[in-house]
């Protein structure tokens, strides 16, 4: 399964929760592949028992999670679009440039941080994007991760529900294995 989460946003946060709970959950080799290592580069390679790289090696595991921040990943086939997005302006450029380049995603991820525009901006903004998930910017737990080389996944509600949201819709999880999920991988830790 490819997942590919297309913006020019921080999103890491959210693809290392989604990929630990991928990996608890199939118990598969899971891999994150990113075009900007900024921010992985502190995990040193892994972390929680799943891969970080920039790019696919040849035996790629099963799963592979995309954190792409310019442009799109080539060469890839039959994988799961979802166009991330802050209420940035360059952020909203960059989907806006995806929208025309590419297939309609089947997911937006919003990164809502407090400002004038909301939800309701993104809805007039993407009318074409039927389905929408958002969570609440946190600095904190972006840059706690990265210095602490590990995931909490002790995390706000919105946040939560978030993954929640993204692993039914877009990897197939039944909802009424979500609480369980969370409750292992934080056991798993």
């Amino acid at each position: 399964m490819n997942i590919v989460v297309a913006g020019d946003c921080e999103k890491h946060d959210f693809i290392l929760a989604a990929a630990l709970l991928l990996k608890s959950y199939f118990n598969n080799e899971v891999m994150i592949v990113s075009d900007n290592s900024r921010h992985y580069q502190y995990f040193e390679g892994e972390v929680s028992g799943v891969k970080i790289a920039d790019s696919v090696e040849a035996d790629k595991p099963d799963i592979v999670l995309y954190d792409w921040h310019h442009g799109y990943p080539e060469g890839l086939e039959g994988e799961k679009i979802v166009y991330a997005t802050s209420y940035e302006r360059q952020a909203m450029e960059h989907v806006d440039k995806l929208l025309d380049q590419k297939r309609m995603p089947a997911l937006l991820l919003v990164i809502e941080e407090e400002c004038g525009l909301g939800l309701k901006y993104v809805d007039n903004y993407y009318p074409v994007i039927t389905s929408k998930i958002s969570y609440i910017s946190s600095p904190e737990r972006r840059i706690d991760w990265i210095h602490d080389g590990r995931v909490n996944l002790k995390v706000d509600k919105d946040f939560a529900e978030a993954v929640n949201d993204f692993l039914i819709e877009i990897c197939n999880i039944p909802k009424h294995d979500i609480k369980k999920l969370w409750q292992y991988a934080r056991k798993r830790g």
